[in-house]
């Protein structure tokens, strides 16, 4: 796998909605509001994808672009747990303890 290509390029935003689900060349381009009813702007994309396959970023599945692993842990790593893990010394020491059910009347309200 190559460098990942510039944060502020096309490229780019291509692979960060690649990592947001895979998708068509078509679905993907109308997500990032790419008019590829004009030629040129098809071309630039469609070059983008190529160049994003050949570089290992993306690959290919019948007509659906999914991102790579690598690719994916690059542009995303994985956040660190954050948070408090209950175990026994957080909570004490489990005992029982006698219970008392009240039941009200049906229709009482609270």
């Amino acid at each position: 796998m190559r460098k990942l290509p510039h944060p502020t390029s096309l490229a780019h935003a291509m692979l960060r909605q690649l990592a947001a689900g895979p998708g068509t060349f078509y679905q993907i381009c109308e997500l990032l509001e790419f008019d590829i009813e004009d030629d040129k702007v098809e071309a630039v994309c469609r070059a983008h994808f190529s160049d994003l396959v050949d570089a290992g970023h993306a690959h290919l599945v019948d007509l659906t672009y999914h991102i790579t692993t690598a690719a994916r842990a690059a542009i995303a790593p994985p956040a660190p747990y954050v948070g408090q893990i209950a175990g026994p010394a957080y909570r004490g020491t489990p005992h029982p303890m006698p219970v008392t059910i009240a039941r009200r009347a049906a229709g009482a309200r609270a």
